[in-house]
Order: structure tokens, then C-alpha cells, then sequence
């Protein structure tokens, strides 16, 4: 895991060729050009040099290829499946050869465009490229001829999703229902990362939409999305808590359901909190010391997406749409799959609509940004002795993004102290990964309250006592 430190204003701490002829047909109105689904063109149909080529360099209007091909991690998806470390989880699961992962479907769902194969590929389509542009942005044939043209333009993005297949990227829960697919998972699509994935080698995934957003390499023009929505990181951390957990609990129903069938246990290991097995069984450990919750046998379900910081993001208006009967039944000995089902469902539509009613809401100012902090640091506060890596990390990514929201409103205006803290908060959580490790191994060591244990200068209660905003 990657910590994902957000554009910070400080330092950014630390991610065809088209006739013009085409222009001229729609002369009465815009027709969809063909009927769904699209086909995929490939991300050369974007290349042209009089379009998306011009090589003017990293995130200018008309260089978004040149972007995506030169600073873009998704560009190398399907490379990494020829490095030593998919070699290695190959021959865990499977006891193949090298290379063999780019041959295999459940890596192809990710690591390619149109999850490998496609009915209705082209002959520009190719898995080298990657995660490619159509992967985001939609199959490519139904707007190629016509997304230049000023009609075109005119429409709504819901429109031009619609009719032509672009994906709509103007709102929030668009933006993180595309990425969620291969970050969180989709059942449906093969898109999933299982426990036998991750003990294979595969990296757990802990996706943070405001995180990933303000590190991507963009290839759009952000003072212009700033200008359209001023309080764009902050909201997208609200949005990705309440429209990740929705996922999630997605994912989570599709499993229940398919439980008890071939190559569909249940319950599934990575919906539980990691280290409730993977942990050291020792009397003075931090998790020994925090107490345990619930029945011995029963695991304490992930709260990566289903945390303290999900409650904050909801506020009061939406409270009822926190998945408390969802968590009661994960965090019993002997889930019922049933059960689970049938309040999956009631979360996911309440999830659903307060994600709606937030990115419709008013954009944030000042006073809505301070309180959200507060709380955030309040959370941080009470429960420093007990919280686990992932619930800080939560903690910390929400504050990110409320400080860049803030800086964009008003770039003199956050206090110096409160940047220096949130530096403090990042180094705490980023050094306790060993090389090679993936997995904050050495979280309850540091900062573990008994003096025999390693520790470092700074601690969880040392940071939190002086993180204020004001």
C-alpha cells in the first residue's frame, strides 16, 4: 500500500486521424453514430498529432496521449504483468511459467483495455497498450467522428454518455464508479482480488478516490475543474467514502450470494480486517492492549470502507445510511450469506442516494471545511490507542483533502502548523512499512505503549494533541 498524500500546496508531497470532413455531416442534428455497444478503437485513435498528440508536454490541452504515454501508470497495466513479481504469484497459483499472467483472464479484467477481448474490437485495438484511454473514457466509435463538433459539444455530458458511449467524467460518482471497478472490484466483470490473490503476492487494495485523483498524472486542465467545483478534493473524499463503501458492499453482496459455489467460499477472507490473524501473539501487542470486540472466533470485518471516517462524510441528514446492520452481521461467528444479502441491499440504495445528494449539494466554503477537519482530528483524538493503520491512514487522506480544498479557496489562508502536522501524521503512517513489504508490519511495534518496544519519537497522541486548524 502506497500511501496517497494528495496534492498538497507545500512541496506535493509524496502519481486515427480524424477528418474534418466528418465535422461537416451533422448538418440537421446529432444522430448516435452506431447503435451499443461500441466498438473499441484503441488508444491510437487518439493519437493523431493534429488532436490528442501534439506533444506540448504533461497535462496541456491537446497532449493527453502524450500524457497518458509518458506519465500515466495505467499506460504500463499490462507490462507489469511480465515483471518477477506476477511471475511469482503465477507460479503460486497456478504453477505456471513466466509471463503466463498476461494470458490469464482474472489478470486481463484489469491489467487491459475492454478486460482483454472484446466482441467488438478493431483492428487498432491491442492489451499492449494497457489500461487505455476507452477504458475510462468509453468504446471509442461512437464519438470518434463527432465529439470535435460544436452540436456535440452542446450536449450534456449525461447526453453524450447516452447516445455516443463517452463516459460522463463531469460528476464525482461517475469518476469514482469508473475507477472502482478494478480498484475495489466487480463481481459481475471478474474484476476481483480474493484472499488467494493477495496470499499469492497481488497488493491488497485499499482505494482512496480523493488520493488516487490528486496524485494521477492528469491530462486535463485542473483550474479548470477548480473553477466549475472550487471544493473538488474535498468533496471527492466525501464522495469516495460514501460511494466506495457502496462498492464494496456490492462486492460483498455478489459474494454472499454466490456462496457455497465452486471457487466461491464464504465467507471471503478479504472482507476482514488482515491482521485480526496476521498479527504477532503476544500478551503486550497494541491490539491485546485496545481490547478485543465481539465473540472469540468471529472476525472483526474490514473497516476500510465502513470506518469512522464514513460516518463523518455522511454528517447527521445521512447518518441512517451507515451499514450498521450490514457490520452486525459480518462481525458474528457464522455469517449468514442471507442475511448479509438482504441488508446489502437496503445500505447499497441508501449509499446510492446519499452519494447523489452530495455531489448535487452547494460546493464547500471555509466554515464547512473547518468542521469537517475538526472532526476528523476529534476522531483521531479519542480513539489514538486503539485505531488500527487503516482507520489513521483514513483519517489522514480525509484531512489531505480538506487542505487542498482549503488552499485552493484561499492559498495564504492554512495555517503553516497544520500543514507541518499533517507531514508529521504522513511519516507516521508511511515508516512503518519494511522494504518489500506491502503491509504496515511494523505498525503496533512503533507505537506500542509498553517502553520494551520499539518506538519512535513521535507517536498517534503526540500529533493529534497539537493538530488543530486554527
Amino acid at each position: 500500500m502506497i500511501i496517497h498524500t494528495n496534492r498538497f500546496k507545500l512541496n506535493q508531497i509524496a502519481i486515427v486521424t480524424l477528418s474534418v470532413v466528418f465535422g461537416f455531416c451533422w448538418v440537421k442534428e446529432i444522430k448516435s453514430a452506431e447503435k451499443d455497444p461500441f466498438s473499441h478503437l484503441g488508444s491510437v485513435s487518439c493519437a493523431s498529432a493534429s488532436c490528442h498528440n501534439q506533444n506540448l508536454g504533461k497535462g496541456i490541452p491537446f497532449s493527453e496521449y502524450t500524457t497518458y504515454t509518458g506519465f500515466d501508470p495505467h499506460h504500463k497495466a499490462y507490462d507489469s504483468l511480465f515483471n518477477p513479481r506476477s511471475d511469482r504469484m503465477m507460479k503460486n497459483l497456478y504453477a505456471t511459467g513466466a509471463g503466463s499472467a498476461a494470458t490469464h483472464q482474472l489478470c486481463l479484467n484489469c491489467h487491459s483495455p475492454s478486460q482483454g477481448e472484446s466482441s467488438h474490437k478493431t483492428t487498432g485495438f491491442s492489451v499492449f497498450e494497457g489500461v487505455g484511454c476507452e477504458s475510462c473514457h468509453g468504446a471509442g466509435s461512437g464519438y470518434i467522428a463527432v465529439h470535435f463538433t460544436p452540436k456535440f459539444l452542446e450536449l450534456s455530458s449525461e447526453e453524450k454518455e447516452k447516445q455516443f458511449g463517452l463516459t460522463n467524467t463531469k460528476d464525482l460518482v461517475s469518476n469514482n464508479k469508473m475507477c472502482a471497478d478494478c480498484h475495489i472490484g466487480n463481481t459481475k466483470k471478474g474484476m476481483i482480488v480474493n484472499h488467494d490473490l493477495i496470499a499469492a503476492g497481488h497488493p491488497r487494495l485499499n482505494f482512496e478516490f480523493s488520493g488516487y485523483l490528486a496524485q494521477y498524472p492528469k491530462h486535463w486542465k485542473i483550474e479548470k475543474e477548480l473553477k466549475r467545483q472550487p471544493d473538488l478534493n474535498a468533496k471527492a473524499w466525501a464522495i469516495g467514502q460514501i460511494d466506495g463503501s457502496r462498492v464494496a458492499l456490492q462486492l460483498l453482496q455478489d459474494r454472499a450470494e454466490l456462496a457455497g459455489k465452486k471457487n466461491h467460499p464464504w465467507p471471503e477472507f478479504t472482507e476482514f480486517d488482515c491482521f485480526s490473524c496476521h498479527k504477532d501473539l503476544r500478551i503486550d501487542s497494541r491490539k491485546y492492549q485496545s481490547g478485543y470486540g465481539g465473540k472469540p472466533g468471529a472476525l472483526p470485518w474490514g473497516g476500510w470502507f465502513n470506518g469512522n471516517t464514513l460516518k463523518i462524510a455522511l454528517e447527521d441528514k445521512n447518518a441512517k445510511a451507515f451499514p450498521s446492520e450490514v457490520s452486525l452481521q459480518m462481525n458474528q461467528f457464522g455469517q449468514s450469506p442471507g442475511k448479509v444479502v438482504e441488508s446489502c441491499k437496503i445500505a447499497i440504495q441508501q449509499l446510492e442516494q446519499a452519494a447523489k445528494e452530495l455531489d448535487n449539494s452547494p460546493f464547500w466554503g471555509k466554515p464547512q471545511l473547518e468542521s469537517l477537519a475538526q472532526k476528523l482530528i476529534e476522531s483521531g483524538k479519542i480513539n489514538e490507542a486503539k485505531y488500527s493503520w487503516d482507520e489513521f491512514t483514513q483519517i489522514y487522506l480525509g484531512l489531505a483533502a480538506i487542505h487542498n480544498s482549503w488552499s485552493d479557496l484561499d492559498p495564504s489562508g492554512v495555517p503553516p502548523e497544520f500543514t507541518k502536522d499533517m507531514v508529521r501524521l504522513k511519516d507516521l503512517l508511511k515508516n512503518v512499512f519494511p522494504n518489500q513489504f506491502d503491509s504496515p508490519k511494523l505498525f503496533e511495534d512503533r507505537f506500542s505503549t509498553k517502553k520494551t518496544i520499539v518506538q519512535t519519537k513521535e507517536t498517534f497522541s503526540s500529533v493529534f494533541s497539537s493538530l488543530r486548524i486554527k
